[in-house]
């Protein structure tokens, strides 16, 4: 790099700004872009991680005897400004909208340097002089104090690039640089939860190889050469965690849909322990956990381990301490009737310090840290470092015990993030990993940090319910990123599915054919999905968390405001409507465990439907009878009252689609789905299609009975380290 030149442009993601050409190019290609939204990107640019006021961009647009409408024209060319980057205001990577201040580029940039074998840009072709319209020039007098002010502008510009470092780092979200992230493991299949060894060389992780059933534990060396498998298990392996001597790797084994064990194996291969069980409740094939790693933390000294179980009376995770030597186990943790409990336990090197997690939602967090004393007991109340309430995915301690490292998608989407446990609001964004790190852990020797990487892409597929071969299904609705819950349209014309095409989950519809999405919802770092129609095909009932809990809204089928039905303290999800289409059912936690609630649809009180657990709910095609979904099966209670009565105990999904034919269902594992319709006068299961997966989420047949739409899903994940991670 030379030691000395001129600033010229910056870079940042894919695309290139370059200053004298008064160009923006992406992938090295031209794009173009007007004049007034370049210059705001150029001023945006300069003060990256800082708010730049709407007062700021006038000035830099516009000189003092120019009268436009200023706001408009910014509104205009922000607009364009986030077209030609493909960036959303709802969920931003580039430009974020700072409500009633202005704007902050909040991506990775970094300046060029002059290339001095150019020509010299002409002066009339500054790129940072005040932007005038074509029509209006300044006077003759003035322009010598005009060229002034660029020449002031430029110097400013080139003192704000050496100064960036200290005006950064007065920032809560200072951008980190270091080595990029490269590929630990080269394998197909699904990586997950890494852990290092005591000395930093090796590390265990899950991995669910392609095409066959369950995860198991392995061992890889940093650098060159092959995993070793520890574990052989059909139901799934997951969650390793050397111990302190480096002798063993605690880890669970799951047994079925809600329970699991946890086991010691020994690092070098050998005879595996079983420790003590736990409820564990998982679902889609055991890949969603209650709560995010890691699930397992060691002791100093190797005598406990800290693990999280759920109680049996509802869905809560409370921390628990297993002895090693006998199994025995304590509850420590008692997270509160409002939350949904802890997880991701993590000690600190140094042994003083658990660093946990604690849920307000389905998936919103926040991190705790508490003392510990003696024995692995708790010392005093848990200190709230993290404010978000936003998905976190994994949680490590830095190794001199100062920091911590997680993942989160409190910026839109998953990131790593890090913060000093003395002065946790300033946070720093470790850019290295890039988009979409998940579980994690950092080393306590080597300087290292390892994560795993996912790649999820979910589709819709159509199959035709006369045929009786996977081979007939098609695909339906795609993107580059993920589709899910679709559901017919009462006249079988238009699909209502949920998509994160946009950046953000949102409701989005579309022909019956899945041609025209348009997209109903839009939720800025929020999440709506589940959509459901009503009878009369005018309105769609979804799920959403703009209000930090998961609550149920309506909105009408050609868009607009949503409205939210549902308010209180716990989590609603899920909705379906009545036959008549006066009540909403929904899944709520209202009760402590799951159960059927149903409100109003003009909006009115809540009433508790079903009373010994229950999980996804539909009418019947008649409007008589209310299914549900267990742990346990299928069940049926009258829609106006009654005893509830067991009609299926295989395992199932808890999406189904009830019709006048009967019910279809989906019994899923991790590389087929069977499609099943259930006779209920019968009682008789008919297997319609096996369907070639992994085939996991919401069916819903067209009113003709001709069709039926599912998700598939893409799923792969890989493990990724950072050298010199400090």
């Amino acid at each position: 790099m030379p030691a000395t030149g001129q600033h010229s442009g910056f870079e940042f993601g894919v695309f290139q700004l370059d200053l004298r050409a008064r160009e923006l190019r992406k992938h090295g290609v031209r794009f173009k872009l007007q004049e007034q939204p370049l210059r705001i990107l150029a001023l945006l640019l300069e003060r990256a991680g800082e708010v730049v006021t709407r007062e700021d961009i006038q000035k830099r647009l516009w000189a003092d005897e120019i009268h436009v409408d200023f706001d408009n024209a910014i509104n205009s060319a922000i607009r364009k400004l986030r077209e030609a980057l493909g960036d959303s205001p709802e969920n931003p990577r580039f430009v974020e909208t700072v409500a009633r201040r202005g704007y902050r580029f909040i991506a990775p940039v970094s300046a060029r340097i002059a290339d001095h074998s150019r020509p010299e840009t002409p002066p009339d072709l500054q790129p940072l002089a005040p932007l005038a319209t074509g029509l209006i020039k300044p006077a003759n007098g003035k322009h010598r104090l005009w060229w002034m002010a660029v020449g002031s502008i430029t110097v400013l510009v080139v003192t704000t690039i050496m100064l960036r470092p200290w005006l950064m780092r007065r920032n809560q979200t200072v951008r980190d640089s270091g080595l990029p992230a490269v590929p630990l493991t080269g394998n197909s299949g699904y990586e997950a939860f890494p852990t290092f060894s005591p000395e930093g060389t090796r590390v265990a992780f899950s991995w669910e190889e392609p095409g066959k059933e369950g995860s198991n534990i392995y061992v890889k060396l940093i650098g060159h050469g092959d995993p070793v498998r520890l574990t052989t298990s059909p139901t799934g392996d997951l969650g390793p965690v050397w111990s302190p001597d480096g002798r063993w790797i605690a880890f669970l084994r799951t047994r079925g849909p809600s329970e699991a064990a946890i086991m010691l194996t020994p690092a070098l291969g050998g005879q595996e322990r079983h420790l003590a069980d736990i409820r564990f409740q998982t679902q889609e094939n055991f890949r969603l956990v209650p709560q995010p790693p890691p699930f397992l933390a060691w002791s100093a000294d190797g005598r406990w381990l800290l693990s999280f179980e759920q109680q049996a009376s509802s869905e809560t995770s409370l921390i628990i301490r297993v002895s090693t030597e006998t199994g025995q186990k304590n509850v420590l943790s008692h997270p509160g009737s409002q939350m949904n409990g802890d997880g991701s336990l993590a000690v600190s090197p140094d042994g003083k310090t658990l660093a946990f997690t604690r849920s307000r939602g389905l998936f919103e967090r926040d991190i705790y840290t508490v003392s510990l004393a003696q024995d692995m007991l708790l010392a005093g109340e848990p200190r709230q470092l993290t404010f978000d309430n936003r998905e976190i995915h994994g949680l490590a301690w830095t190794a001199n015990s100062r920091g911590l490292v997680f993942s989160s998608n409190r910026s839109g989407r998953p990131e790593l993030w890090r913060l000093d446990v003395r002065s946790p609001r300033r946070m720093v964004r470790l850019t290295e990993a890039g988009d979409g790190p998940l579980d994690l852990a950092v080393s306590r020797q080597e300087n290292l940090l390892v994560y795993s990487h996912q790649n999820l892409k979910g589709e819709i597929w159509r199959l035709p319910l006369h045929g009786r071969s996977g081979r007939d299904a098609q695909l339906l609705i795609s993107s580059s990123r993920g589709e899910s819950h679709p559901k017919y349209s009462p006249d079988g014309e238009r699909i209502a599915f949920e998509s994160n095409r946009s950046g953000n989950d949102e409701i989005w519809t579309c022909n019956g054919d899945g041609s025209h999405p348009v997209r109903l919802t839009t939720s800025r770092n929020a999440r709506s999905g589940s959509p459901r129609w009503s009878p009369d095909g005018k309105m769609i009932a979804f799920d959403g968390n703009a209000s930090g809990n998961w609550d149920i809204y309506v909105i009408s089928a050609q868009g607009g405001q949503p409205s939210r039905l549902t308010k209180s303290e716990t989590n609603e999800f899920r909705p379906s409507w009545s036959h008549d289409g006066k009540w909403i059912y929904y899944t709520s936690l209202q009760a402590g465990d799951r159960e059927i609630w149903k409100v109003p649809a003009d909006g009115g009180a809540a009433v508790q439907v079903t009373r010994h657990g229950a999980r996804v709910a539909y009418e019947s095609a008649d409007g008589e009878s209310l299914y549900y979904t267990k742990s346990s099966g299928l069940w049926r209670m009258p829609v106006r009252g009654g005893e509830e009565t067991q009609l299926l105990s295989s395992p199932m999904t808890d999406e189904f689609a009830p019709t006048k034919r009967g019910i279809y269902f989906l019994q899923s594992s991790r590389t087929t789905a069977r499609l099943n319709l259930l006779n209920i006068t019968k009682h008789a299961v008919e297997t319609i299609a096996v369907v070639p997966g992994p085939s996991v989420g919401t069916i819903s047949v067209s009113p003709d009975g001709r069709w039926i739409i599912y998700n598939k899903y893409h799923r792969g994940s890989e493990l990724m380290v950072i050298e010199k991670f400090e």
